[in-house]
Order: C-alpha cells, then structure tokens, then sequence
C-alpha cells in the first residue's frame, strides 16, 4: 500500500507515462514528457514539453499546475472542433438517450457505484447507493480530502505530512521566535487546498440545528 497524491499534475504524470491518449493534433505522450502542441494563433504555432520531474516537491507541483492550465485547454479545444464535426455531420442530440429512453434505463434495484472524475485540484471520486429508482446516498472524495488525509492504519503520512517532512528549512532566523515556518507553508500551498472540501461532519442520530459556510470562494 502506497499514499497517492492527488493534483492536477497527476493526470499529466499519468498520461506521460501510461501512453494511453487518444489521437490527438494537439497532445502526445512520450513516456517521460507531455508534448503540447499550441495553434497559430496571434502569435504562431509553438511546442511546449512538460518532463515527470524526478521528485515532487512545492516548486514541481506549481510547475505542473501551469503546464496542466495549458492540457486541459487543449483537450477543450479537441474537444470543441469533435463537436463542430459531428454538428455538421447532423447530429443534434447531446445524450445518446432521450428522457423517455433514460427513466426505463434507470435500475430498480439496489446499486452501488464509484465514478472517477477529475477537477481543477486533481482527481476526485463519486460514491452513489440507489435504491428502487432513487439516491439514497451520494459522497464526494476532493483532491483536498485526500490531500488532507491523517495517517493511515499502516502509519504511513498523507500527503501534506509528508511534503512538510521533506522540505528543507532554508529561512534565516535570528532565535527560535524569529521562525516563521514559511518553507512549510510553501509546501502546503503548492497543494491549491480547499480547506472547507477536507472538513466532513458526522452527527449521528443527532440533528443539524446550524450550519455555517466557511468558503469565500469567488466571494467579494
């Protein structure tokens, strides 16, 4: 057992190494590197490569968030000119089923499911238990959630413990009261975490009688 990481540079560790992209005029693979290949636009057409760093580290991680603003906007742009074709092929429909066909396709009995999904912090998982037709229970695993994770029952850190463990300390201090621990800090922020994402309450059989956002996310 091993503690993974999850970040949106993953998906470009993954897709370098594994090989396995669909054709594309704009990405590629290498096995060590991601080829990224930017349209003539205002200026012209340039090459940009992304190497699977030797070792992770706060600097790696911003690195490959950049690197990984450019794949994702490449895949839409794939995207967008698969769905131009397909339009002026004549297809219309944007799902393979129509709402009559889709409430027949929903099962009956007892499901159980996992989906894996990616978002702008890394990849994440769904958990959904249906039951006659309805949701019974859904939960979503964030990156910051896995991210965040204690030890586990193996003793092995989670990932922020184990980059603050292996940051060097680098500040200059005058006496201990002078330490900031700005390096650690560093190492955590290179993460992107969600804070409110990492939080999950259990009550019980109790009930909830107040709750309190705590995420200015996008707020003034």
């Amino acid at each position: 057992r091993r503690v993974v990481e999850a970040g949106c540079y993953s998906r470009l560790l993954m897709t370098a190494k594994a090989q396995k992209i669909p054709d594309s005029d704009f990405i590629s693979a290498t096995g060590t590197s991601m080829r990224l290949l930017v349209p003539k636009g205002e200026i012209g057409e340039r090459e940009v490569e992304w190497h699977v760093p030797e070792r992770w580290n706060a600097l790696e991680r911003n690195r490959g968030r950049a690197y990984h603003y450019l794949f994702s906007q490449l895949v839409g742009l794939e995207s967008l000119f698969e769905a131009y074709k397909l339009f002026q092929q004549g297809e219309r429909r944007v799902a393979t089923l129509d709402p009559s066909e889709l409430e027949k396709a929903i099962p009956k009995d007892e499901r159980r499911s996992v989906g894996w999904w990616g978002a702008g912090r890394g990849w994440l998982t769904h958990h959904l238990v249906m039951d006659n037709g309805k949701i019974t229970n859904y939960q979503i695993v964030t990156p910051s959630t896995i991210n965040a994770s204690p030890r586990d029952p193996w003793g092995q850190p989670g990932p922020y413990e184990e980059a603050v463990m292996n940051t060097p300390i680098i500040e200059d201090l005058s006496d201990p009261a002078s330490f900031t621990s700005i390096d650690m800090l560093r190492a955590i922020r290179s993460f992107d975490p969600c804070m409110p994402c990492t939080t999950h309450a259990y009550t019980g059989d109790g009930e909830v009688t107040r709750e309190v956002n705590t995420c200015s996310c996008g707020g003034d």
